[in-house]
């Protein structure tokens, strides 16, 4: 069952209440299309209220709503995802300086695409301007979490306490842990078959692991753990651009904050490195990696920290090659959702009500020799750099 008016005007009401407007006119503009994203639907509100002294203001929102198939809730946490998205919106951004209206198991968010940001195409790799971007913003985001744990231990205590693992209870739940190891042994055999022995033989017994990488390597009493963002592919972040060239991003803005919890850095990083990009710029690993660090010192020296005291780049590093693991094992999965032609993407709520949700992936690409140079690329930086 999808969301309907009536909830969407619920909702809307319940927002304009509270913002003691009495008299709007709402028209729903449009969806996201299908494969943007999974666990919920997103809708497109445009308000027209009326102004105390006279005239108009506009609100341009977008409504996310959980799926609501009784099987899709067993299968998968998703109120816990809505939850944590809620929480982060309402306890955790509020102390980064943000702010946002929420509802229940909906979210009431500005609508960034009428000040000009968008999604990039989730089937083109973002270039080397646009990972800079992500990992300069990243290292912003993480330097809060740090900061706040130095200067504020007991707040960040008190906001992290209960920020579990949504991504593991999720494989987990879902029973999807089989397709991420089958997912991951067959990335090692397409490199085998690319030519490249020498490097599948370094991946010997890496699928032992993938169950701890994905589920249990979470590790919130790091001295350097930090609040993630989760939930890093391509569509849950937005670029601006100053003009009709879509290869220099002007600003970004992350979205999606459902698989927020608290682990190491790397797991952003990883996570978007591998799934978003190729070999044009994992070859730029080292300079990415610095840049991210040079952003998260200046941000923490900002807040009157020193980064060598907080997180030294070699400690960075040493994250890397434990936790990179984690965006790695991400990557086949990911890949599949983000190369699907329109007529492949999958419905989680139409499957599961037809069966485990697990069965869902079990398809081949019409990209297929895309997705095995994608896979190429990454084992083969993976293999080299960390194995």
């Amino acid at each position: 069952m999808s969301t309907t008016l009536a909830d969407l005007e619920s909702w809307i009401s319940d927002m304009m209440k509270k913002q003691e407007i009495a008299h709007y006119k709402m028209d729903v503009s449009g969806n996201t299309t299908k494969g943007d994203g999974y666990l919920g639907e997103v809708t497109f509100i445009k308000i027209i209220a009326s102004a105390e002294k006279g005239g108009e203001k506009y609100y341009n929102l977008i409504v996310k709503s959980a799926k609501k198939s009784d099987e899709f809730r067993k299968q998968t946490p998703i109120r816990e995802a809505f939850e944590r998205e809620i929480f982060m919106y309402t306890k955790v951004f509020p102390i980064f300086l943000c702010a946002v209206k929420t509802k229940k198991e909906s979210l009431i968010l500005e609508n960034l695409k009428t000040e000009g940001f968008e999604i990039h195409d989730r089937k083109i790799v973002q270039n080397l301007n646009h990972a800079l971007f992500v990992f300069r913003n990243y290292g912003k985001f993480h330097a809060i979490s740090l900061a706040l744990k130095s200067k504020k231990p007991a707040l960040y205590k008190s906001l992290t306490k209960n920020m579990t693992n949504v991504m593991g209870r999720f494989i987990s739940q879902s029973k999807m842990i089989t397709n991420f190891i089958n997912d991951v042994k067959s990335a090692i055999d397409i490199l085998r078959n690319s030519g490249r022995e020498a490097l599948a033989l370094k991946f010997e017994g890496f699928e032992d692991g993938i169950e701890d990488y994905l589920i249990n390597y979470a590790n919130p009493n790091n001295r350097q753990s930090v609040i993630t963002h989760g939930d890093c592919w391509n569509n849950n972040m937005m670029f601006k651009y100053e003009d009709e060239n879509k290869n220099q991003p002007i600003d970004i803005r992350f979205i999606d904050f459902q698989l927020s919890t608290v682990a190491s850095p790397v797991f952003d990083l990883s996570y978007y490195l591998y799934c978003c990009t190729d070999e044009t710029v994992l070859r730029n690993f080292n300079f990415l990696l610095q840049a991210y660090y040079s952003s998260l010192s200046d941000s923490l020296k900002e807040f009157g920290c020193n980064p060598e005291e907080l997180f030294t780049f070699k400690e960075l590093k040493d994250h890397w090659t434990k936790y990179g693991r984690y965006g790695f094992c991400l990557t086949p999965f990911i890949l599949k959702i983000a190369l699907c032609e329109t007529d492949e993407v999958v419905d989680f709520a139409d499957t599961i009500d037809k069966g485990e949700l697990s069965s869902a992936f079990d398809f081949k690409l019409q990209r297929q020799d895309l997705y095995k140079q994608r896979l190429v690329d990454v084992l083969t930086h993976f293999a080299e750099t960390f194995l």
